[in-house]
């Protein structure tokens, strides 16, 4: 497997799934291409065909360790995602989503693949603005699945806004090659936009244009980034998407944004040799956490409460990476992981509960519990996983993280950090309780399923309210549960133990992000 063959498999797959079949085929076209896309991307991040750098398309595309990890979260949350909808959409018997629709759904979705891998293997800077353009466009299509006014909305809100964000960061790299040009020598023009060579030129560079593009840069991407106070498409997008979308959106997107803003941070820091690319990712950081702290607490909408951690979460990784250090470094890539498993299992769980309950509101879930016991472990579970509790994946990192900042000098910072991750860890509890253990809600006259269908328990028979009559059975689904149990055993298991070659790729990510050119 190769860089080019890892960006071809989901253009591929793309096109055969517009392909009119049936809806099984279809199903199995897109699981499958999600899954052979993982596993070429997997064997050749793990695989000794590469150290430490591979190049391709005349040096435009680029893996390192750092962008091999985040290829790992896009290709390893896309399979749940994949796997989760074809339970979620792909069911068969439901015909409320027509099969065009949900040809066009599956092509989009290998199309965001697609881009987002796209940006992370970007050398070139030029080519990675472009690849972040083309995952809104291609996700605002997933956002909108159903058609309604609600979805058609918020996919227009989240497109105009990252647009403008995303146009504003094409300044800065305008900025970055205007200072390039200007130490350019004969022959090298055709370099002047690829990371690699800004970052071996980068003490030539003007410091003062490096920090006016790096400002530009961290507006533009932190709206991708979901960073305060960029974050207001975030909200809705998640709110009105599918859960597999949501999952993608939350768990990797934005993940691919902070990337870009990484990159920048890494010259900006190297040519200026001074801490302003640190403290303005600190004061972002800090301010993420804090403006998405009260929405959470006040939270009457369970997806929108999911869309706002993730505020939360990317100004921590956004604050780790400030604080610097091997050990700010490591615990910030190392949170961005975390988070995008995590956030994706409370996702999946969504889905689970609007299934059930047809509802996004708080105040309508009650007795999870009692009504699904399995669901309602994971998803209780999920919630004290994303809130830091101890042993799940998520303490880990923040640990590490808010230890970097106290042994940095970070005082202030972090205690503003802690105040507010208690208030948080407090909402997120009171919530999935309330979700979890509380009484039956007795003003719902009848529980509907996902996208209308009736709800019969995942397959338990119930008596219908109005009389004595048994409904018929719907068939559990155990793609949809299956992804529960793997995104729980991830959460838990790296709370724990991380791999000893994840280790070493996470470590080597952060010395490139410190700086390092291996």
């Amino acid at each position: 497997m190769t860089i080019d063959k890892a960006l071809w498999m989901p253009l591929i797959f793309a096109f055969l799934c517009l392909i009119p079949s049936p809806k099984r085929i279809t199903r199995l076209t897109f699981i499958a291409g999600a899954v052979i896309s993982a596993i070429g991307a997997w064997g050749f991040v793990f695989g000794a065909s590469w150290s430490p750098r591979v190049f391709a398309f005349n040096g435009n595309l680029m893996m390192d360790a750092l962008s091999a990890v985040f290829a790992l979260l896009i290709t390893g949350v896309g399979v749940l995602s994949a796997v989760y909808a074809g339970g979620y959409l792909f069911k068969e018997g439901d015909g409320s989503i027509s099969p065009l629709r949900l040809r066009r759904y599956a092509c989009f979705f290998h199309l965001f693949l697609f881009t987002m891998l796209l940006t992370v293997f970007s050398n070139n800077l030029g080519i990675m603005w472009i690849a972040i353009e083309g995952t809104t466009l291609a996700s605002a299509f997933l956002v909108n699945v159903d058609d309604k006014k609600s979805s058609i909305e918020a996919a227009w809100k989240y497109l105009i806004l990252c647009s403008v964000g995303i146009s504003l960061a094409l300044f800065g790299i305008i900025l970055v090659y205007y200072s390039a040009i200007a130490q350019a020598a004969s022959g090298e023009s055709g370099l002047l936009l690829n990371w690699t060579f800004l970052l071996s030129k980068a003490k030539q560079l003007d410091p003062q244009v490096l920090r006016l593009a790096f400002i530009f840069i961290l507006v533009g991407y932190g709206t991708k980034a979901g960073l305060a106070p960029f974050h207001s498409w975030l909200p809705d997008a998640h709110s009105q998407a599918p859960a597999p979308v949501s999952a993608l959106l939350s768990g990797v997107l934005l993940s691919c944004a902070t990337l870009g803003i990484l990159r920048f941070h890494i010259l900006t820091k190297a040519a200026t040799g001074s801490a302003f690319s640190d403290t303005l990712l600190i004061f972002f950081g800090v301010l993420s956490v804090v403006v998405a702290t009260p929405f959470i607490l006040e939270q009457k909408d369970y997806k929108r409460l999911l869309a706002y951690s993730s505020v939360e979460h990317m100004g921590l990784a956004a604050a780790g990476l400030g604080f610097g250090g091997a050990l700010g470094l490591y615990g910030a890539i190392l949170h961005i992981m975390n988070h995008a498993f995590t956030k994706s299992l409370l996702f999946f769980s969504s889905g689970h509960l609007y299934y059930l309950f047809h509802s996004k509101e708080i105040a309508d879930v009650k007795g999870l519990l009692r009504k699904n016991a399995f669901l309602g472990i994971i998803f209780f579970l999920a919630a004290l996983a994303i809130a830091g509790m101890p042993p799940f994946s998520i303490f880990v990192s923040e640990f590490l993280i808010l230890s970097a900042g106290f042994l940095g000098g970070k005082y202030i910072s972090c205690a503003v950090l802690l105040l507010f991750l208690a208030l948080i860890f407090v909402g997120f509890l009171r919530h999935a309780s309330r979700m979890t253990l509380g009484g039956p809600n007795t003003n719902q006259s009848k529980q509907s399923g996902d996208w209308g269908r009736p709800n019969y328990h995942f397959g338990k028979e119930i008596k219908s309210l109005g009389g004595s009559e048994e409904p018929p059975k719907v068939e559990r689904s155990l793609l949809m549960d299956s992804v529960l149990v793997v995104g729980m055993i991830v959460i838990l298991t790296m709370g724990f133990y991380i791999p000893g070659p994840l280790n070493a790729l996470i470590q080597a990510a952060g010395r490139i992000a410190g700086g390092t050119i291996l």
